[in-house]
């Protein structure tokens, strides 16, 4: 077997990038450990899409349900600051969409069936003499191929085969998310609180008949919940939100929860190796970007192959490989440390501090080449 591209990691990104490929006629396969099963978990979990990621679906032909955005309301809940995201301001319909993370991988995956491995894993990998990738699977089969694409996540099996170092950091953070019902009166409109009691986000979810269901993402202080349930926490606290937002919540759903920590790789690429998506980096869900840093990553090593290709000439993988990493590593550790900056900054207990930014917040509100270039970046537009 000699596909141009094999792909470790069969979950939204490696999926995305196999599909798109083989729609330019370069072949590629994806090599996926877990089963061939649709999830038995209910529409619980989503992703937040900005325009540009939706786009690069769209264009795949990926059409699943979704929830528009076009308002975002940003305001810490111990004080007065707060701004507001508004689509007009950058003249687009929308700012973003919801959508279950668990309908857009499976309309992916169903379009690469027949060419994803299953219950397989890299075994191990080598360059030869011939400038080909030598890739062995967990049943012996061998792979020869051009690119070997890592997609497989935060703790990425091909990144520790080839012996690759990531800098992390642990937030000490739990992020809490279910879905509720609630009364909101704003249409097309998410919410983000930074409080005491975590960073509480409420955004619309895709439904043809009902407006009135919500996902929300808490995260909180691994601290805050040492001596009581998640459960209980919820119960406790969540009036606390309801207040800030005039409204009634009600969960409806199971609740869900992860560890928050950060990590990324100093370096994308070795031989015919890239990582692309959480396996490269993972940041803060604060501001829901990470799903699209996967896409813009995608995107990146996507048009960087398929330029190569549609060249004709001798195909130089090592310069393929160095344009994707100078397009995508920078940008990818600037979002992190601003995710960072902004974790930190509404942890701090100074008064101060507390002052400090309840002023930025109502300053950026008013300052509108401060806000398009926030809402540019967040929606996608802000392209290399």
């Amino acid at each position: 077997m000699n596909p141009v591209v094999t792909i470790s990691g069969g979950g939204i990104i490696g999926n995305y990038i196999s599909l798109r490929l083989n729609q330019s006629s370069i072949e590629s396969v994806v090599i996926e450990k877990s089963k061939n099963k649709i999830s038995a978990n209910k529409n619980i979990r989503t992703v937040t899409l900005n325009p540009y990621s939706k786009k690069l679906l769209d264009d795949v032909g990926i059409k699943i349900p979704y929830a528009k955005i076009k308002k975002i309301n940003v305001f810490d809940g111990e004080g007065k600051g707060s701004i507001d995201f508004s689509s007009d301001e950058i003249n687009e319909e929308n700012l973003s969409f919801v959508v279950y993370f668990n309908d857009l991988e499976e309309a992916l995956k169903k379009n690469v069936l027949k060419t994803t491995f299953f219950e397989t894993e890299i075994k191990n990998f080598k360059e030869n003499n011939n400038g080909k990738c030598e890739i062995t699977l967990s049943n012996d089969k061998p792979i020869n191929s051009i690119f070997l694409a890592g997609c497989d996540g935060r703790n990425s099996n091909v990144a520790k085969l080839a012996s690759l170092k990531s800098v992390t950091s642990n937030y000490e953070q739990t992020a809490i998310t279910f879905t509720a019902s609630a009364n909101l009166k704003n249409p097309y409109t998410a919410y983000q609180i930074f409080s005491e009691r975590g960073i509480f986000a409420i955004m619309p979810l895709p439904s043809s008949t009902d407006q009135s269901f919500y996902t929300i993402v808490w995260s909180v202080d691994n601290m805050q919940i040492e001596e009581q349930s998640i459960e209980d926490f919820i119960k406790e606290n969540i009036s606390y939100f309801e207040k800030k937002l005039k409204a009634n919540i009600k969960v409806n759903s199971d609740i869900l929860s992860f560890s928050l920590s950060n990590h990324h790789f100093e370096n994308y690429v070795t031989g015919s190796l890239v990582l692309i998506g959480d396996a490269a980096h993972s940041i803060h869900p604060l501001a829901g970007q990470g799903i699209n840093l996967g896409f813009a990553d995608a995107d990146a090593f996507c048009e960087e192959i398929t330029n190569a290709y549609q060249a004709k000439i001798n195909i130089d993988k090592h310069l393929v490989l160095k344009r994707y990493e100078i397009r995508r590593k920078n940008m990818n550790l600037l979002m992190l440390k601003s995710m960072d900056f902004f974790v930190n900054l509404f942890k701090s207990n100074n008064l101060y501090i507390k002052l400090l930014r309840n002023f930025g917040l109502s300053r950026v509100n008013k300052t509108q080449f401060l806000k398009k270039f926030f809402i540019n970046h967040a929606s996608g537009k802000n392209k290399i």
